[in-house]
């Protein structure tokens, strides 16, 4: 017996999966914050005299050459020193068919980081496609 109902549901599961994967297609894995150019484990706070702070990832084999990523440093709250959700500097990256990681850096600010929140966000073609935060304390 045919049933049209069943049909319509199989096309919409298949559609709305194919549609959810496009979205989520490019990304990163194994991020990596550190005081340590190449660590292999994550920090999650630091404090204040920190020198500089390093953060590498790993590109899913989605991120297409020729994409463009952008690694953006963000205050997110530092209670007042600098605007919620301050961009504080960014990398831009062209990726090639021979990048599968990449990474960047800051340098503490002259007067030292002020103690809050923040976060790296990266982006893939200007989407916002993955961010991990820290603290400085």
């Amino acid at each position: 017996m045919f049933r049209p109902q069943k049909l319509l549901f199989a096309l919409a599961v298949t559609a709305l999966t194919t549609i959810s994967s496009n979205l989520w297609a490019a990304g990163f894995e194994n991020i990596i914050v550190s005081t340590d150019k190449d660590a292999e484990t994550t920090q999650n706070s630091f404090a204040a005299d920190t020198p500089k702070i390093f953060v590498s990832a790993d590109l899913t084999e989605d991120v297409a050459s020729g994409s463009k990523v952008n690694i953006a440093w963000i205050a997110v709250d530092t209670g007042g020193v600098a605007p919620a959700n301050y961009k504080i500097d960014e990398v831009n990256l062209d990726i090639t068919s021979m990048i599968n990681q990449v990474n960047s850096d800051i340098t503490k600010p002259n007067n030292g980081w002020p103690v809050g929140t923040y976060k790296i966000e990266f982006s893939v073609n200007g989407k916002a496609m993955e961010s991990v935060g820290f603290t400085i304390k």
